[in-house]
């Protein structure tokens, strides 16, 4: 008998294949062969045996083929999920600074520094100035230039490495503010060697570019927190270059050789800092019917490649899946289909067999009743093993799917349920101690948990959708009532009386979206002002403006207390706010007078005799035909 090696003969798959092949002995009973027969019984045990293996091999392939594209479905979709969330986070951290540049227009001094660039008193009031706001919005880095590309005050000027005093006029971000107004870019600080993301914005007075005003944001925290996941992700720019990786290895590298003409370009605007640029060496391997590319990295490692345009285009996430796992699982599916295929040819055999028993049944009974005594008992017992060996192998598979989608759940639910778990556990030491009103408010804390799961989607689909559609026929009715629907949870929790008097056919110009996210800011701003008194109310009221019939008043009251006058006068300047610290930033009525503006109107705000305020907007109204409803007009993309 062959003697094979230790770990082939251990292995669950061979030993199967083994008893198989012990159960095929016994079965072959000789067959007395026939006078005059053309080929031998050898050659035709041969053809049947390589047959056999044929159908074995190629049921082996199917199962193995069947479930590797499976898996590379599967690994795209979590892929697609997994990138939407890391583009919504990027895009959001991107735009959250898109304002903060063009701030600094409504600020004296900034242009004052202008006028006189060389003065040293007004460099060092500007940089404070800059400073204080940086420290509030919290970018990396917040600094004013000349239109020649010099820095002349910069929130970080007493730092090493500020760029105070640098001239940058080399960098794309300069030059496209100058010739745009905006600018963006990505590169390596030259005198930090940090890496961030650069927004410019022209400073024009009187429609002529005084200066620049240059905002650096950080990107790092989203590299630490990709190091911390399961797969690879990737950042590139429109180069193709990685601009972001959670290798280290990977950073600065071209997904591609770079040609003569790009090398040039980046030598003069320097996006990298010194890195050499040496191209990742990946070897595309395939295109999956998905779309998505299967590459070999320098180390032999096979990635599934998931991509995802980000920042209006200009970028691109790349989400790298290790196709070894799908790859393990198909090849053990193939060898399970591999051994039903080779099971079900054996019972056909055991079927033909028993069918040339019957017939010799009366040449050689006694001989024959014997035979089949034993093989029935040897089938029995192959048969039990095999089953007790297919049953091992189906347990392993379930255990590691069953592991794979545990680690998943508890990375999902593992932050929500520790703050549940500690409320809960905080109420009943509360409940314990008589305590009775604090855990009534941890109680409360563990219901607004739950809900704030159920309101998270529908609120960040109106808040981080970012409208650059042209501006059309909006209904105010709508936009007010949408606007309601988002806050109807703070309203009910505070108890607050909310009546509207608006004209069902009355419409501006403006955008949908927009025009919520104003009335969102302003109904929010006046629930926080009647929190703390009764009674608790407020009146969103639409009409066309008595002295100009073309446009539309909206006007939102409420009863809290008055607007204090010094406040009053500056209410739409940044970071100008009553809320204690930590409850805003002071942006929201400077952003929503800006929507408003950008609609063609404006937004007002008077206190009301004996007590409330109230602000009232005006923006251009649109003419509807009665052929063409309101709603239908709507400029709102879902």
């Amino acid at each position: 008998m062959r003697e094979w090696p230790a770990a082939i003969a251990g292995a669950p798959g061979f030993v199967l294949v083994h008893k198989m092949a012990e159960l095929s002995s016994l079965v072959n009973v000789k067959e007395p062969a026939k006078v005059g027969s053309v080929a031998p019984a050898s050659t035709r045990w041969f053809i049947r045996g390589a047959f056999a293996l044929a159908l074995v091999a190629a049921a082996a392939w199917l199962g193995y083929a069947v479930m590797f594209r499976r898996g590379l479905d599967h690994l795209h979709a979590a892929a697609q999920q997994r990138l939407a969330v890391e583009a919504a986070r990027l895009d959001g951290h991107l735009s959250r600074f898109e304002y903060l540049p063009s701030l600094l227009e409504t600020s004296p001094g900034v242009f004052r520094l202008l006028e006189a660039p060389g003065d040293p008193a007004l460099q060092q009031a500007v940089s404070l100035y800059l400073k204080s706001i940086n420290l509030l919005a919290g970018a990396d880095n917040l600094y004013v230039l000349g239109v020649t590309g010099a820095t002349l005050a910069a929130a970080d000027f007493d730092q090493p490495g500020t760029p105070f005093g640098e001239n940058l006029s080399y960098r794309p971000y300069v030059s496209e503010a100058l010739a745009n107004g905006r600018g963006a870019f990505f590169g390596v600080g030259i005198t930090t060697a940090r890496a961030g993301y650069y927004l410019s914005y022209a400073l024009k007075d009187s429609g002529t570019t005084k200066g620049i005003a240059t905002v650096k944001v950080n990107l790092d925290s989203f590299e630490r927190a990709w190091r911390n996941i399961d797969n690879d992700i990737l950042l590139v720019d429109e180069r193709k270059v990685t601009i972001l990786a959670s290798r280290d290895e990977w950073r600065y590298r071209p997904m591609e050789p770079l040609s003569v003409q790009t090398r040039d370009d980046i030598a003069r605007s320097k996006p990298y800092g010194n890195h050499d640029l040496a191209p990742l060496g990946w070897t595309f391997v395939a295109q999956s019917e998905n779309g998505t590319a299967r590459i070999s990295a320098e180390n032999g490692t096979a990635y599934t490649v998931s991509e995802l345009p980000i920042n209006r285009g200009l970028w691109k996430l790349v989400l790298l899946d290790d196709e070894a796992p799908i790859r393990q699982t198909a090849l053990v599916i193939g060898v399970i289909s591999g051994l039903a295929a080779l099971v079900a040819l054996l019972a056909l055999g055991l079927v033909e067999q028993r069918r040339r028993e019957i017939k010799q049944r009366l040449a050689s009974q006694a001989a024959l009743q014997a035979a089949n005594d034993m093989l029935e008992t040897r089938v029995q017992e192959r048969t039990a093993e095999l089953r007790a060996t297919q049953d091992e192998l189906v347990h392993a598979g379930k255990l590691a799917a069953l592991g794979q989608m545990s680690a998943g759940i508890v990375h999902e639910l593992n932050q929500p349920l520790a703050a549940l778990q500690t409320a809960a556990d905080n109420a009943v030491l509360l409940v314990d101690r008589g305590s009775i009103g604090d855990a009534r408010g941890n109680l409360t804390r563990i219901g607004e948990l739950v809900r704030r799961l159920g309101r998270l989607t529908g609120q960040l689909r109106v808040f981080a959708y970012k409208s650059s559609s042209p501006l059309g026929a909006v209904s105010v009715e709508q936009a007010v009532a949408e606007s309601l629907k988002i806050l109807s949870g703070r309203v009910k929790e505070g108890g607050v009386a909310v009546a509207t008097d608006i004209d069902a056919k009355l419409c501006v110009i403006a955008d949908q979206t927009r025009l919520e996210q104003l009335l969102c800011n302003i109904v929010a701003n006046a629930l926080d002002a009647v929190e703390n008194v009764e009674p608790k109310s407020i009146l969103i009221r639409a009409g066309r403006e008595e002295a100009q019939s073309a446009r539309c008043r909206i006007a939102i009251s409420n009863s809290g207390p008055a607007i204090a006058p010094d406040v009053l006068q500056r209410m739409f300047e940044p970071f100008v706010t009553t809320k204690p610290a930590g409850k805003g930033l002071g942006l929201g009525l400077m952003l929503s007078n800006h929507i408003a503006r950008s609609f063609g109107g404006e937004l007002h705000a008077r206190n009301l005799a004996p007590s409330g305020a109230e602000f009232v907007v005006t923006l251009p109204l649109a003419e509807i035909t009665e052929a063409a409803p309101a709603w239908a007009m709507t400029n709102r993309s879902a």
